[in-house]
């Protein structure tokens, strides 16, 4: 007598049950990943915050040893910016050592510029402290001041320092301007008259796409308008990108060494990250803070502490933020 075999029953998921597994995974899937999202944007953020810190102690720093914020220069050629000179107080020194502020940055006439010998090497030095890691762009930049045929580029910034509100005059940096930074200044704590903890120094701003264009690009916020030889005070600044503009520069933050306005330089003319560009006149205008962070900019005050301020904070009050000089203390950002 044989004994037959049967075959041990193998259970298996039906097409249906794996249906519902698979629709359970994306349901959870979808309520996770917003979470793991916002929770690597806010990572982002502090970490930008605790950049904006350290420049913020690094002037401080600087005020302490030589009694006075440092200024920008006196020309284009030569404007360092505040962010080079705040260096070695931010454990930054051995790379100020690469810097001759007795040389120009570039030399070169027209469109024919080249980055002076001595300052090629820390001009093309990236600076953590000084970006954003909620910045997607490289940051190098070959297509202003520099010789890109000999393989020269800037490395760009997300820090830029507050030369005032924008009104009035205060657009150009070639004379005073009722901020704590321009060409030639030399200010100190007693000029902050608005107080120290009303008072704006550093902000964040966007990276530029290291481009130039004579049409007008669909997201302009990281563009800065050119719009001619021409002075005008406290405009409509979105009106101006509308208007005859001769072409659209991806320069925005292009080098931490510079002074340039555009480079590493903002007003509180426009309230941050403003929905268009900047503007350009006479290589000076209003050029804003901007971050890809939700909702606002960081931004650093005189007393040292970071803020998060609101992209729809009321706009006389960030205005009068960035002012030191008028004597009308501003609200709390």
């Amino acid at each position: 007598m044989s004994l037959s075999r049967t075959r041990p029953f193998r259970g298996a998921f039906t097409l249906v049950e794996l249906l519902v597994v698979i629709a359970i995974i994306g349901i959870l899937v979808g309520l996770l990943l917003p979470a793991v999202q916002a929770a690597r944007a806010a990572a982002r953020r502090m970490s930008c915050s605790n950049n904006m810190k350290q420049c913020g102690l690094a002037l401080h720093n600087y005020h302490s040893t030589f009694q006075r914020f440092p200024g920008i220069g006196h020309d284009s050629a030569s404007a360092f910016s505040i962010l080079a000179q705040i260096l070695p107080y931010a454990e930054q020194a051995d790379l100020q050592d690469l810097i001759d502020f007795s040389a120009p940055i570039y030399t070169g006439t027209g469109y024919a510029f080249s980055i002076h010998p001595n300052n090629l090497q820390a001009a093309e030095t990236r600076v953590p402290m000084f970006r954003c890691p909620s910045d997607p762009r490289e940051g190098r930049f070959t297509e202003f001041d520099c010789d890109a045929a000999a393989g020269q580029s800037y490395q760009g910034t997300n820090v830029v320092a507050c030369t005032g509100s924008g009104r009035d005059q205060s657009w150009d940096l070639r004379a005073k301007t009722d901020g704590l930074f321009y060409y030639g200044s030399s200010t100190a704590f007693r000029d902050i008259l608005d107080g120290t903890s009303h008072t704006v120094v550093f902000a964040e701003t966007l990276l530029g796409d290291n481009s130039t264009s004579s049409t007008a690009p669909i997201h302009a916020e990281d563009k800065v308008a050119w719009t001619g030889h021409f002075t005008v005070d406290n405009p409509d600044v979105e009106s101006l990108t509308r208007g005859p503009v001769w072409s659209w520069f991806g320069y925005r933050g292009y080098a931490w060494i510079s002074g340039k306005a555009y480079s590493s330089t903002f007003s509180t003319y426009t309230p941050p990250n403003a929905n268009h560009s900047d503007v350009c006149q006479l290589a000076y205008g209003w050029f804003g803070a901007r971050s890809h962070h939700s909702g606002g900019v960081n931004v650093t005050l005189a007393d040292g502490s970071v803020r998060f301020v609101s992209e729809s904070v009321d706009l006389e009050l960030w205005r009068d933020a960035g002012s030191v000089m008028d004597g009308d203390v501003p609200g709390e950002l």
